[in-house]
């Protein structure tokens, strides 16, 4: 299904019963991210997943770029359009962050927030010098159109991938691939340029869950997801797996989420 916008189709899914559970996703993947995940957590929540714009299937009528301001704007509107008053958000990585804004700005329309690994890049290249080098050579590789060799840095602080996550098909990797130039010229230097207003989020502590995949220690996103647990004064919630967690074990993703949502 789409929902049609004056400057993007936003493509998205809903699946299941119950309360409303919004599931955001990162950089270069799409709502095929939740997939299987979703059919498990439909049996129990309503759950909404959609291609950020700029990705995959939500297309752009017009030049694509990157706006923190759209991302959270396409959010409000998809509840809007599907008549959510308010809803559970999950992101991951980039779309922790998306999540993080749209609580900062939207509060009264958040149950709760769930951040896994966010991709706060910008506050981390400030604070660990390992971070900039690595953001530094990205940005360079980004600025010569070395789009090969800055995906697969990229991929370092994925960290590895789970032997048991399920092969993707030729549809999802052509769609990935056409997200590759889109998420290095415009979502990576985009992601560095938001600072969120520290004060509002922390006094929403009681509304935000931060979590990490046991088997990322050592990236980028596993030191994030520490950080800003420690900041807000809670414990990191850690779920089996890597940073890809929700595709590659969808079953263990949706169980530990359940699992989080029920002890709120």
């Amino acid at each position: 299904m789409y929902l049609e916008k004056e400057d993007v189709s936003l493509y998205y899914e809903v699946t299941g019963s119950g309360e409303p559970l919004i599931l955001i996703h990162g950089v270069i993947v799409d709502s095929e991210l939740y997939k299987a995940a979703a059919e498990l957590l439909g049996r129990y929540y309503t759950v909404i997943t959609f291609d950020r714009r700029g990705n995959s299937r939500s297309t752009c009528k017009g030049e694509r770029h990157f706006s923190m301001d759209e991302q959270i704007e396409d959010v409000r509107d998809l509840m809007d359009h599907l008549q959510i008053d308010s809803a559970y958000i999950f992101g991951a990585s980039a779309g922790a962050v998306i999540g993080q804004y749209f609580l900062i700005r939207y509060p009264e329309r958040v149950k709760h927030l769930i951040m896994f690994e966010p991709a706060v890049l910008g506050e981390m290249a400030e604070e660990i010098p390992e971070v900039k080098q690595w953001v530094d050579e990205m940005m360079e590789r980004i600025g010569k159109r070395k789009y090969t060799t800055a995906i697969l840095k990229f991929a370092q602080h994925i960290n590895s991938f789970d032997s048991r996550s399920p092969r993707r098909t030729p549809e999802i990797s052509r769609r990935e691939m056409g997200n590759h130039e889109y998420a290095l010229t415009q979502e990576f230097p985009g992601m560095l340029q938001y600072h969120p207003d520290r004060a509002a989020f922390e006094s929403m502590r009681d509304k935000i869950t931060i979590s990490a995949g046991e088997k990322s220690e050592g990236t980028v996103y596993y030191h994030a997801a520490v950080h800003i647990a420690n900041d807000l004064g809670k414990e990191p919630v850690y779920y089996p797996g890597y940073h890809n967690l929700p595709y590659d074990l969808p079953m263990e993703f949706a169980v530990n989420l359940i699992g989080t949502l029920m002890l709120l």
